[in-house]
């Protein structure tokens, strides 16, 4: 990849704009007032709004760095508050000043930013996965890594001594590193992980083959992130609803599907950030 179960209580209303003084605003498919910035989707979980303060977008920005799209995700914050980068399905054969520029600025817009490292559900030698994290740390002064395609369910405990030693190789370079993984099968990770993508495909799975994990804690929604591809703008209330019931509280939608549905910004970008902004 190059940068270029059973949810209970979900009411979902779909997207609307808030109120307008004009009354000549013409409407979308999905039901959002076109015509100004405010339109957002209407989320609810248990028949309330989410709580404020409890979830955040975290954005996969697996585009170059010249592209119009980084500003409009930096000026996202607070509410977008990480980015995960991807510069040649990891760190790349050299430095990018462009990188460099980008990760400065959405840092300091009080962004954490993560490099994105494949292990290829532990199948990966240890080693590269050691090397491109010494690539990224020689190469940019980034916030952390996020470890994709972590172990399977059957693999948590055989693999766990890799795991922590290729986050021990990330804070021996920086130790106030934030780590990820990728998984929601090994619950003792969570232990020296700082979080977990627990979902990373599309909504049609989301809806059928995901069921929050019975040992996943209820009160650490930030510990959580999910990214949820193909979603049409039409569902996209229901799918950021479901994100955040099922736990999560780093969230991620698109309408962008494989082989790469973290290349271009949802169609509804504006109004997912203001959903989410409305939650804060």
């Amino acid at each position: 990849m190059r940068a270029g179960g059973v949810v209970v209580g979900v009411l979902v209303v779909g997207m609307i704009g808030v109120a307008s003084c004009s009354s000549n605003h013409e409407q979308t498919d999905a039901g959002a007032t076109s015509g100004g910035n405010d339109a957002h989707f209407d989320i609810a979980v248990d028949g309330a709004r989410p709580r404020p303060g409890t979830v955040r977008m975290a954005v996969p920005a697996y585009f170059t760095p010249s592209d119009p799209q980084w500003q409009r995700v930096i000026s996202g914050a607070p509410t977008i508050g990480m980015i995960v980068f991807n510069p040649d399905s990891g760190p790349g054969a050299a430095a990018d000043p462009a990188y460099a520029t980008v990760i400065a600025q959405a840092q300091a817009a009080g962004i954490t930013m993560l490099g994105y490292v494949a292990t290829s559900y532990g199948a990966r030698p240890e080693a590269e996965v050691i090397a491109d994290i010494n690539r990224y740390y020689d190469y940019y002064g980034l916030s952390g890594i996020y470890f994709a395609e972590g172990p399977m369910e059957n693999d948590c405990m055989p693999m766990e001594a890799m795991y922590h030693r290729m986050s021990d190789a990330v804070r021996a370079r920086d130790p106030q590193a934030y780590l990820a993984v990728g998984t929601r099968f090994c619950p003792t990770y969570i232990t020296f992980f700082d979080m977990m993508v627990q979902f990373a495909r599309n909504w049609s799975e989301y809806q059928t083959d995901y069921t929050p994990p019975s040992w996943m804690p209820a009160n650490s929604p930030q510990r959580f992130a999910h990214f949820v591809n193909n979603v049409p703008a039409s569902d996209a209330a229901a799918a950021l609803s479901r994100t955040i019931a099922n736990g999560a509280g780093w969230v991620f939608v698109t309408d962008q599907s494989d082989p790469n549905a973290w290349g271009v910004l949802p169609s509804y970008f504006d109004e997912e950030l203001a959903t989410l902004r409305g939650v804060q």
